[in-house]
């Protein structure tokens, strides 16, 4: 029996920059640069504490991840040593909508447990692949990153002519709780910042709600909040004559509409089925 604790969602961005002779960060491209979602899964065993990460491009394809991991760990915790053996490929194709497929094909996703990454949608070494050896479940802090850049850019690189900054910013927060789970959620739309938090309560003790169903729901509130958005752009490129100069398709467009419909349905399906309680409010997904 495993127990699973408090799981988190950072947005995180690494940065590298050379110093000039003048002793300032260039200020050209940084020499690298490192973008992506990290989940940090809290998982207790009857003789270990073990932390396993995923890593995503996009925060709903993270989440999605995180909902296969919990239930593959649910069933079987020996996986937790044996993981790079684990057919992550077949369930995780099947969590892919074909829109994804279409209009994100830079989409990626991995899993990293004690340093070692276990699974990867890309192919060859990463840049994240180095930061989660050098971390081992730990937090990312500037001087992981520090030896990330040593490794990634060789060695012939001093620490001491680099600029290094690091920002990392809970963006979801699971909690499993005995009558319930808790998701709080930070947004962040058009340049602001909002947050909410959902709550979903279990029907008896004996019939919980799968956290891992929760957090795939989050996961469709999320991207239908994210199409919302997109949608809403198109209709200003579209007011203003410039959709023509853009390079998105009317195809793309129907494409959305039709995916973010599929969405509402399965949240709708969520909230008749469950006792869902909302702080402030629902936020408006159509």
């Amino acid at each position: 029996m495993i127990e699973i604790e408090t799981i988190t969602l950072y947005r995180e961005k690494s940065t590298v920059h050379r110093f000039s002779a003048g002793g300032n960060p260039q200020a050209d491209e940084p020499i690298l640069e490192i973008r992506s979602n990290r989940v940090t899964i809290p998982i207790k065993t009857r003789v270990e504490n073990v932390m396993v990460i995923v890593r995503g491009q996009n925060v709903p394809s993270t989440l999605r991840m995180t909902s296969l991991v919990i239930d593959e760990i649910r069933r079987d915790e020996g996986i937790l040593h044996d993981a790079a053996s684990h057919d992550w490929e077949t369930f995780w194709v099947r969590k892919i909508s074909n829109y994804e497929s279409d209009y994100n094909p830079d989409n990626w996703v991995s899993i990293h447990i004690g340093g070692e990454t276990v699974y990867a949608t890309r192919e060859g070494k990463q840049t994240v692949d180095v930061v989660e050896a050098i971390a081992q479940g730990g937090e990312i802090t500037e001087e992981v990153i520090a030896k990330t850049a040593v490794q990634v850019l060789g060695s012939g690189i001093d620490l001491n002519d680099l600029n290094i900054e690091h920002d990392s910013q809970n963006a979801f927060v699971f909690q499993p709780f005995s009558s319930y789970h808790r998701a709080a959620i930070l947004q962040r739309r058009d340049r602001k910042a909002g947050s909410f938090a959902i709550s979903v309560y279990h029907p008896t003790p004996q019939k919980p709600v799968r956290l891992s169903h929760f957090i795939s729901f989050c996961a469709d509130l999320m991207e239908a909040l994210t199409l919302k958005s997109f949608l809403a752009r198109v209709q200003e490129l579209i007011a203003t004559n410039k959709i023509s100069s853009s390079d998105i398709s009317p195809s793309q467009v129907q494409a959305t509409r039709n995916r973010r419909r599929d969405l509402v349905e399965s949240i709708e399906n969520f909230e008749r089925a469950n006792k869902l309680v909302y702080r402030p409010e629902r936020p408006n997904i159509v």
